[in-house]
């Protein structure tokens, strides 16, 4: 496999990206089957002359695309494209294109590793025009499911990153959003002039205002959430409710649960509230992205890719 893999230190793009494309390429063409085992990345570094955390990085990154996956002293193992990627239309048409392509090319006198050549570089360029976008909350639940309502928003992929499980000198993002509730934080951990952090307002959704304005005052509230802030959050605005008769759950045993009527869990956890029907009434604390905060993004966004691309045909 190393001699398929070629790395130029006179490109622009880093010789980690440049791995990882031309591997991404190998997988999802099929030249590299799920069960393989990848070349160690010392074994890789060494055939390429590079030093060996650089093809560590592009190993995490293909195991971050789902790509492969590290399986300790086993070694790095291709997992596959997925079913759902080989068989997606934007996959098939991109297919379509790239054979038409690649057989003019042939036409034209270019051998099959001059094409990949001109195929890597190109798509690297392209691919650097693109604004790379990531969402910072607390726990992983919510930040898959707000990082995929900004994709559906913002036409973009949105990277979920959770406070605390990532590094920030190796997190590349030109745009961090986060809710108010994290920007202090985000921002002292994010000290790169050219990425921009910016929060988002996460509103409680109506329907879940109009469920809790209408409990007892009487009856026992119970909170199940993954981290105590978030917890806390949902209490005060219960409290403001009117409702002061809360318990912040450690869990959602039958002992947890004694003496409480009324369960407030998180909407992004449907399997919790099947654990809990039939023994407790719950209610979902659903929250929806502003509507400001979608218009105010879509014009921050629109205009750093205006200024990217125009910085990188500059």
């Amino acid at each position: 496999m190393n001699s398929d893999i070629q790395v130029s230190r006179h490109s622009d793009a880093p010789l980690y990206r440049q791995i990882v494309t031309q591997l991404s390429f190998m997988i999802e063409n099929g030249d590299l089957e799920p069960g393989q085992t990848l070349p160690s990345a010392r074994l890789l570094a060494d055939n390429l002359h590079l030093n060996r955390n650089t093809v560590a990085r592009a190993y995490a990154e293909l195991s971050e695309l789902g790509l492969v996956e590290s399986r300790g002293r086993g070694g790095t193992t291709v997992v596959g494209p997925g079913q759902e990627r080989e068989s997606s239309p934007a996959r098939d048409r991109a297919r379509e294109v790239l054979e038409a392509a690649t057989r003019e090319c042939i036409a034209l006198g270019l051998s099959a590793a001059e094409i990949q050549s001109l195929v890597t570089g190109l798509a690297l360029r392209a691919e650097d025009d693109v604004l790379r976008v990531s969402f910072v909350e607390c726990n992983e639940d919510r930040a898959k499911y707000f990082a995929c309502e900004l994709e559906g928003h913002l036409g973009l992929r949105v990277k979920p990153l959770v406070l605390g499980e990532f590094g920030t000198e190796d997190e590349q993002a030109d745009l961090v959003l986060t809710t108010f509730f994290h920007l202090a934080e985000v921002r002292g951990r994010w000290r790169r002039p050219e990425t921009e952090v910016v929060a988002i307002v996460v509103a409680p959704h109506v329907q879940t205002l109009v469920k809790i304005a209408s409990v007892p005052k009487r009856r026992t509230v119970g909170i199940w959430y993954s981290t105590e802030d978030q917890a806390v959050s949902i209490r005060d605005s219960l409290t403001q409710s009117g409702i002061t008769n809360i318990e912040i759950l450690d869990g959602v045993e039958d002992a947890d649960l004694e003496g409480i009527d009324l369960v407030v869990i998180p909407s992004e956890l449907p399997e919790l509230k099947g654990r809990l029907r039939g023994r407790v009434d719950v209610i979902e604390f659903g929250n929806v992205l502003d509507a400001a905060s979608i218009r105010m993004v879509t014009e921050v966004v629109g205009d750093m890719q205006a200024a990217k691309r125009s910085g990188t045909r500059a």
